[in-house]
């Protein structure tokens, strides 16, 4: 595995797709946004993020594809990705395509990434889920979309890579309410108390959506908070008092 982005041993079974769920590692970013920060929206020189979104795309072998990303908003609005007609950064949190030669991709600092593909149809997808995309739908925004372009349920595998887990994922009583007056499910056995202090499980909320959306899906257990020397996480630096932070990218392609 290379040292600079995880996968999925699943996806990675896959043939005709490629993927990645990069670390914060390896680029050419100084300071705070110290090394691989990929994300246009943030103070970077852009460019720094350039460059460190172009070596991503060179470590998967990708250059002769083209990069699609999102102005992520914390919805559930998935696009259908082609070579032409579409805008690059559109306002959204999901892509999906059929064609080769597309790379879709997405940013997180404590919100999960989730790759998606159906190799069978030659379908994949990429989504940004922190708690408000997951508890409004977005794994099922997603399952739709990617059904559109000619997937099956049955055949969609999704795996959830970096993210915040619930160690360090602590939130208060406004919080729980949200997830409750806005989730499909009650949130209770995704809620661990602790001397007065709750903290949710996005992970495995994440999982229980693809559960109901009839998908295959499993994560990659890595905890952005806590793995501090491969992962940028925005909560980790404002408990530390710091205001800005990098974005890791993870990035799927059909070749």
């Amino acid at each position: 595995m290379n040292k600079i982005y995880k996968q999925c041993n699943t996806l990675s079974s896959f043939g005709g797709i490629r993927h990645g769920f990069f670390t914060k590692n390896g680029g050419v970013s100084s300071g705070v946004y110290e090394s691989l920060n990929c994300g246009p929206a943030s103070n970077d020189l852009l460019e720094n993020v350039l460059e460190n979104r172009r070596r991503s795309v060179s470590a998967l072998g990708l250059e002769d594809t083209t990069l699609f990303g999102l102005q992520q908003i914390h919805s559930t609005k998935v696009y259908s990705i082609s070579h032409s007609g579409h805008e690059d950064f559109p306002e959204g949190d999901g892509m999906v395509t059929k064609e080769a030669g597309v790379s879709l991709s997405v940013l997180s600092a404590d919100c999960a990434p989730v790759l998606f593909a159906d190799s069978t149809a030659g379908v994949i997808g990429a989504a940004h889920a922190g708690w408000k995309g997951a508890v409004t739908g977005m794994i099922e925004s997603m399952v739709e979309s990617m059904c559109e372009l000619g997937a099956q349920r049955k055949n969609i595998h999704a795996c959830i890579g970096p993210t915040i887990h619930q160690p360090s994922y602590e939130v208060q009583n406004d919080f729980i309410q949200q997830l409750n007056s806005l989730g499909a499910f009650p949130a209770d056995s995704f809620l661990m108390e602790k001397q007065g202090r709750f903290y949710f499980n996005l992970p495995a909320y994440l999982l229980q959506q693809c559960k109901r959306s009839k998908i295959k899906a499993e994560s990659l257990e890595l905890d952005t908070y806590t793995l501090k020397d491969e992962f940028f996480s925005y909560r980790r630096n404002t408990h530390q008092g710091i205001k800005e932070y990098g974005r890791q990218i993870s990035i799927i392609s059909l070749s």
